[in-house]
């Protein structure tokens, strides 16, 4: 075999390499379209329902969390309650961060416009996603609503797990409701007065 000749396959082998790396990076994760087990307790917010979706409520769940932490913070005439408080908030954050790289490892997918606004009405609807106390709420009914909005989240990362077993596994997000669930003690530890 000539020089030239090993150049050329050389230069094919990368550029093949490449292509495949290409192809595996810029394409749609094919999982993240995958649909609940069936007969899972996630079919409740709808039909149609994607992992991709679930992704989505987390992260607003978080992004809820840490502005919830973060007025509560602001709030807290404890010193050992506002570093909680400011702790919580870190902690959402890197729960955010963990779903928005999912959702955004090979390219962005946007929300079907049609399913996405049906699946957050009924989200609503079962109260796992709810409005915060007001601007004049007291530091109390913040954090009782914190402790409630934190057994709700344990509860949507449960349904989560059970409706996508291999999802769950795959992303190893176990440690969430743990987490979730070390948040609701902590919150509740710091305000007895609130349960």
């Amino acid at each position: 075999m000539t020089d030239t000749m090993t150049t050329y396959l050389l230069a094919a082998a990368v550029v093949l390499a490449a292509a495949l790396i290409a192809r595996r990076f810029l394409r749609k994760p094919v999982h993240l379209d995958d649909q609940p087990e069936p007969g899972s307790h996630l079919g409740r917010f709808g039909e149609g329902i994607r992992l991709r979706d679930l992704y989505r409520l987390a992260v607003l769940l978080e992004e809820e969390g840490v502005a919830l932490y973060l007025k509560l913070a602001e709030l807290a005439q404890d010193p050992a309650a506002r570093s909680l408080c400011v702790k919580l908030a870190d902690e959402e954050t890197e729960h955010r961060q963990l779903f928005m790289d999912r959702l955004g490892r090979w390219r962005s997918l946007n929300p079907n416009r049609i399913t996405w606004p049906a699946f957050l009405e009924q989200v609503k609807l079962e109260g796992l996603f709810a409005d915060p106390p007001g601007n004049a709420a007291t530091e109390l009914e913040i954090a009782a609503f914190a402790i409630k909005q934190e057994r709700r989240t344990v509860e949507f990362y449960r349904m989560f797990e059970k409706g996508f077993p291999e999802a769950w596994r795959r992303e190893q997000l176990h440690d969430l409701v743990e987490q979730e669930m070390s948040h609701e003690r902590r919150l509740r530890e710091a305000y007895p007065e609130a349960i």
